[in-house]
């Protein structure tokens, strides 16, 4: 999620778990640590995009570093803003304050499709709930709501009530979008079973700004299909269809390792897609989860490769964070096939790549 969620979602919790009457400090440190596990970008500071892609959301997001580093940064709190009693009772709530306000942050962020390394350094293993945008200005608001109130309140309890409304509020919000997620599959199987199409793998995407507007992307053997669904609204949806690409094209992407890379961080969602060159060919690998179009070949992130004409690489593979697609984001566009739209009464779009 966007850092002011995550700071805001850190100080909710924060204030959350400490007692009302532990005051001094609680707010501000959790809103801090909140935000904290994103300073992992630095990591790939220098590096290029496939550096970027490794690194964040990585080893700064496991639960098992969190657990560790909690504990040392809350008492680095207690000593500052405690009441100075060694092993006192304002010492315990602040290695569990700061704990969870750390862990806050990986548990949201594995609610977006991005994916989230909860088992780093163990594991490398991406974890997505696909419940959440991004960017979501109506989760944000309960959050900075709950904030707001609790400062307008003069009474501690007040102010925890407060945060806990917030907290609860926000856990509801995030909960009905993993079910929007879940009723958009459940619409798209439906439909694509009713086209005649049995052999599929299926997953719905959140898109931006809101929960109620999913992606869907449908594989069968021979091709990949692209959709969007309104929960709010549903309609047939119409689909974008692309060919996969051949065995050759998806072995020597996957011999390199930026083509591993890419593969991982999609996990497994990616779409190679190869064009002939002078003397060989070029592919393109696109992340079918993220974009804004019915082509399955655009996407905000994808990578591209050279070969020869016996599939050997001729350059370093290069990555790009956003694609044309980008210039084609129409928030009122957005908006409206959401909450406003009638149902086309089109045939399911073709594309070809």
């Amino acid at each position: 999620m966007d850092p002011v969620s995550q700071a805001a979602l850190g100080a909710i919790t924060a204030r959350s778990a400490a007692p009302a009457d532990m005051a001094k400090g609680v707010v501000i440190a959790g809103a801090a640590l909140g935000a904290a596990p994103d300073i992992d970008v630095a990591l790939s500071i220098g590096g290029d995009f496939f550096d970027a892609l490794r690194h964040h959301r990585g080893v700064t997001h496991s639960f098992a570093v969190l657990l560790a580093v909690g504990p040392l940064a809350g008492h680095w709190l207690w000593r500052r803003f405690g009441d100075g009693l060694r092993w006192g009772r304002q010492h315990l709530w602040w290695l569990a304050v700061a704990t969870l306000a750390l862990l806050s942050h990986p548990l949201l962020d594995g609610l977006t499709t991005y994916g989230t390394q909860w088992l780093a350094p163990f594991s490398d293993r991406r974890f997505a709930i696909n419940a959440m945008p991004i960017i979501d200005p109506a989760y944000t608001l309960i959050l900075l709501g709950g904030l707001a109130v609790g400062i307008w309140f003069k009474g501690p309890r007040r102010r925890k009530a407060a945060a806990l409304a917030a907290l609860a509020m926000s856990c509801a919000y995030l909960a009905y979008g993993w079910a929007q997620n879940r009723e958009a599959e459940r619409f798209a199987a439906a439909q694509l079973e009713a086209e005649g199409v049995a052999d599929y793998e299926l997953s719905a995407f959140p898109t931006i700004l809101q929960v109620h507007y999913r992606r869907i992307v449908a594989r069968t053997p021979g091709e990949v299909r692209i959709g969007y669904l309104s929960t709010w609204s549903p309609c047939a949806i119409q689909w974008g269809r692309a060919p996969r690409a051949g065995q050759a094209a998806v072995s020597a992407l996957a011999a390199t390792d930026e083509g591993r890379t890419f593969d991982w961080f999609t996990m497994g969602w990616s779409f190679p897609a190869a064009q002939p060159t002078a003397g060989g060919f070029q592919v393109t690998s696109s992340d079918l989860r993220y974009g804004a179009t019915l082509d399955p070949g655009e996407s905000f992130f994808s990578m591209q490769a050279r070969f020869d004409a016996a599939w050997r690489l001729l350059a370093p593979p290069v990555g790009r964070g956003f694609s044309p697609d980008q210039d084609r984001l129409d928030f009122s566009s957005l908006f409206g096939a959401t909450y406003f739209s009638d149902c086309p009464a089109a045939a399911a779009e073709s594309v070809s790549v």
